[in-house]
């Protein structure tokens, strides 16, 4: 019932799509806002931070299904780590601008805005916990028997 409740070994599989998914996202939002400012302003570190932990994060979440994963644990950490400092950076900067007056938006708007912010960091506190404690996402079988 505990493994159940935990996670067990069915959590691996789900991770790693969220790793993915969240990579094809930063990837495409960043390759989206490089495009879109390239032509009116200089291309903002910020795009190429996500962009790089975005490649960074997908092929850690292929070769999380690989013989090499002990090897290239740190990989969804380093990846999901530099999406998140995106994703807070852009935060802070959106409700700056909110409490500005620049931004006009009903609460629930920003909060759905915010969304991808909590996404992130739910994800790099799995992506530390899968690296420095697996056995809290998965958990042998015989520890709660």
């Amino acid at each position: 019932m505990c493994n159940i409740i935990l996670g067990g070994p069915s959590v691996k599989i789900p991770a790693g799509f969220l790793y993915f998914a969240v990579s094809a996202y930063g990837i495409y939002w960043a390759h989206h806002m490089i495009v879109r400012r390239h032509a009116t302003a200089p291309v903002s570190y910020w795009y190429m931070d996500l962009l790089l932990g975005a490649i960074i994060l997908g092929i850690g979440a292929v070769l999380r299904w690989t013989r090499w994963q002990a090897q290239t644990s740190w990989l969804p950490v380093l990846g999901s780590c530099m999406v998140a400092i995106y994703y807070v950076g852009a935060s802070v900067v959106t409700l700056r601008r909110y409490l500005a007056g620049k931004i006009l938006a009903s609460i629930p708007q920003l909060s759905v805005a915010l969304l991808p912010v909590l996404l992130a960091l739910v994800l790099v506190a799995l992506a530390v916990f899968e690296k420095f404690r697996p056995d809290l996402i998965n958990p042998p079988a015989h520890s709660f028997d």
